[in-house]
């Protein structure tokens, strides 16, 4: 019959074993061997983290070829074309991209030295393919005629970019005959004081109700007389004369020409009465048709 082997038949690789085993054991049961325990499980995770990471991170990074960019609040004024256009200004910093923070932040700064936003608040990735641009566009105030075609201007005299466009169905008063050209860079103030006067009419007359009847407001006359002549779509002349602020000894203030051409739109519907010639209201006393 064999015999029954016990602890000290055993070879000596298995008590060095058992002997650690049961040191461990013993250990962990101790203060210092939970902080041992403890401190072994955070390095674990650690390695594991710095083996996964890089693995996901070559996954999130994959370039995107097509990318969606959405504009949030697009103003009404906002035509089709514009939009279209900074859309693709955009696009030339994300196409392409995985879009990571600095392909974001490179696409914010194009767009808000574009000259077309007052500000970009922010560029951000909302989903897989899809970056979405919350900024507040520059609002153009009138367009203006000079000898190298149309260019728009905001409330403060800035020319508008290239490419600034409207709605159809936004009406947009043309300003004729600037004594000054168009300067040389987008966000420069376009000179000369009939312009300034003009900018000061119309930023008074932009919200009433009949200014959809103001095509044009002339400034041939003002180097002369310092008038401003407004052209409905009717084609009467309706002189306003001086800028606010400017007006002549015994003119008509401000208000006062609100007033009248307030009147005559209550009356017929229209602020020339479908007079084809000359309307003056400069005159504190009455109004003169020639």
């Amino acid at each position: 019959m064999a015999s029954k082997r016990t602890n000290s038949d055993s070879p000596a690789w298995y008590h060095r074993i058992t002997g650690a085993a049961g040191a461990i054991w013993h250990a962990s049961g101790t203060k210092g061997g939970r902080l041992t325990w403890t401190c072994g499980g955070i390095a674990a995770g650690i390695l594991a983290l710095a083996f996964f990471v890089p693995v996901l991170s070559r996954q999130v990074e994959t370039p995107v070829d097509e990318v969606q960019v959405v504009f949030d609040r697009v103003p009404q004024w906002a035509g089709p074309s514009i939009v279209d256009h900074l859309g693709a200004l955009a696009l030339t910093h994300l196409q392409g991209t995985t879009l990571s923070r600095p392909d974001l932040a490179s696409a914010h700064h194009a767009l808000l030295n574009s000259g077309f936003f007052e500000a970009v608040t922010q560029v951000r990735r909302t989903g897989a393919n899809q970056v979405t641009i919350d900024a507040v566009l520059v609002a153009p105030l009138a367009q203006i005629q000079d000898r190298h075609g149309m260019a728009m201007i905001d409330a403060n005299g800035h020319l508008m970019p290239r490419g600034c466009g409207v709605s159809g169905d936004i009406h947009m008063v043309t300003i004729v005959n600037p004594r000054y050209s168009r300067p040389a860079r987008p966000r420069e103030v376009w000179s000369g004081g009939d312009l300034a006067a003009a900018i000061g009419v119309l930023g008074q007359i932009a919200h009433a109700p009949w200014i959809d009847q103001v095509k044009d407001i002339n400034l041939s006359r003002y180097a002369a007389s310092g008038d401003l002549v407004l052209i409905t779509d009717n084609g009467s002349r309706i002189v306003w004369g001086s800028a606010p602020g400017s007006e002549k000894a015994m003119e008509s203030l401000l208000d006062r020409k609100i007033k009248r051409l307030d009147q005559l739109h209550r009356i017929s519907g229209r602020i020339d009465q479908y007079h084809t010639g000359e309307i003056d209201i400069t005159d504190a006393s009455v109004v003169v048709k020639r």
